[in-house]
């Protein structure tokens, strides 16, 4: 049999090698009375993307040869083989996952540069104006993929500097302060922020767009 099941493998994209990078050695118990070959199929392996991972014949050493993107490929499924020298296949088949793990390479990009909305003037502070939308290629499940947005400037500054609020997590704008007076002031220009990592200001990576929010009579 084999000298074990090959649990998941977790491979960090873009890795900096060297390459080739050694992830495993694959045995089969009757390696010691037998001289056998072993091989390695699957997406990756013999098909394409091929010669991503190679298996040394001889030894069993599984290795990766270069660097891998999960925004291409999330995971590879290959199966390992053992024959005998005479070609003969010695074991079943076993599987080996490899999970390529999400590394933050990717900045959040608004849908649009410039937005449009319009808010009626007069209205109450939780009136809804518009939504900003930014989309991340990282894992939206991990931090590398998760945004929030914030306001960071607005102009004019009056009646007041904060006349509207942003959901962090939705994009969602929102008026929070009353005085809205299309006789005073006919626009707002907004710079949005989204940042990913949660909004993390030390690690994350973040992009703007703008919002144009028009004061309708």
């Amino acid at each position: 049999d084999w000298a074990a099941v090959i649990p998941p493998i977790n491979l960090p994209e873009n890795s900096r090698g060297p390459f080739p990078q050694e992830l495993v050695r694959i045995r089969s118990d009757r390696d010691k009375n037998l001289s056998l070959r072993y091989s390695v199929t699957g997406p990756g392996a013999d098909q394409p993307p091929t010669g991503i991972f190679i298996i040394n014949p001889i030894s069993g050493q599984l290795s990766v040869t270069k660097p891998l993107d999960r925004e291409l490929i999330a995971r590879f499924h290959l199966r390992a083989h053992a024959v005998d020298i005479n070609g003969n296949q010695v074991e079943n088949p076993i599987d080996i996952v490899i999970n390529v793990i999400d590394m933050n390479d990717n900045r959040p990009e608004f849908l649009h540069q410039v937005w449009n909305g319009s808010v009626p003037e007069g209205s109450k502070p939780g009136t809804y104006v518009m939504t900003v939308t930014a989309i991340d290629a990282d894992d939206p499940n991990a931090l590398n993929g998760m945004l929030r947005y914030r306001i960071l400037s607005q102009a004019p500054s009056t009646p007041s500097p904060n006349m509207f609020t942003i959901n962090n997590e939705t994009g969602d704008i929102i008026t929070v302060a009353a005085g809205l007076d299309r006789e005073k002031v006919q626009q707002y220009t907004l710079i949005i922020q989204a940042t990913d990592m949660e909004g993390n200001p030390t690690y994350g990576l973040s992009n703007t767009a703008t919002a144009v929010i028009t004061v309708t009579d």
